[in-house]
């Protein structure tokens, strides 16, 4: 069996050093040679779902863009809403293609104006749960990529078991994105309590990208199961515009509420 080629090209975060040094490049550049393309990533994952709506297993296709220290995530469908990650500028832009709007959220503004009761009970949920990974020893071939199965176990305000199968294949690091969108992350509700130091220090036994996930949860007496698998991973130069509101699209404020499957006013 031909062993899978390991990419080589790592997604790291900008040097404090070569931030500088690009940001000089990009004014003595042309313009056009500023916002040339940049060599990236697109993934392909197919997500499967049941026990949520009662109709069934459900299944969608995302695609994932990572470039310019940039993720977008796009789904499939008439209503549905991609997503666009700016760690460096701490922003999460969802965009509705149906509505023609988008929203822009500022993540560590809404993290830190979390205050009062509710945003305390919050905070105690997440500090009750307990995270335990456990490498299996186990090994298989999905797709191109050999992988390590990893058992997850959290408990708290929720059960949630998971199979986690990932790979050291490929070279790519999406630790910025996850800690942006974790509640338990450095700039989450947890931030840098024992309790949010103690999750991320489990998750990071997980080594390499997951692959295929299958996660099962119990959550007010309702039992879900979903599934993810990749399929498509390939590095591949990605266009700036990508990354762009469309032309025409109007903006949201925070609490006019931002309809994720369309609202019916079309």
């Amino acid at each position: 069996m031909t062993k899978p080629r390991r990419t080589s090209t790592r997604l790291r975060s900008v040097q404090t050093g070569r931030a500088g040094l690009s940001l000089i490049l990009a004014v003595l550049l042309p313009l056009s040679a500023a916002l040339a393309d940049a060599p990236g990533f697109y993934i392909e994952t197919i997500n499967r779902s049941s026990g949520m709506t009662g109709e069934g297993t459900t299944e969608d296709l995302t695609k994932t863009y990572l470039a310019y220290d940039k993720m977008k995530v796009v789904s499939e469908g008439p209503d549905a809403t991609d997503m666009i990650m700016d760690p460096g500028s701490g922003t999460l832009t969802l965009i509705n293609h149906a509505e023609k709007q988008f929203l822009p959220i500022d993540v560590k503004a809404v993290m830190e104006s979390m205050s009062g009761p509710a945003a305390e009970q919050m905070r105690n949920m997440m500090g009750d749960m307990t995270i335990r990974v456990e490498e299996t020893g186990e090994t298989k071939q999905i797709g191109e990529w050999k992988t390590k199965q990893y058992r997850v176990k959290k408990t708290g305000m929720m059960g949630v078991e998971q199979e986690v199968w990932a790979t050291e294949d490929v070279d790519l690091d999406v630790t910025r994105f996850n800690d942006m969108m974790s509640l338990s992350g450095p700039e989450g509700v947890l931030s840098n309590s024992p309790a949010g130091q103690a999750q991320r220090v489990e998750m990071k036994k997980i080594k390499g990208y997951p692959i295929l996930t299958k996660t099962k949860m119990e959550m007010m007496g309702t039992e879900m199961e979903t599934e993810t698998e990749v399929k498509v991973i390939r590095e591949e130069v990605i266009p700036p515009d990508v990354f762009e509101i469309p032309e025409g699209y109007s903006m949201r404020e925070m609490g006019m509420g931002m309809p994720l499957q369309g609202d019916g006013h079309r």
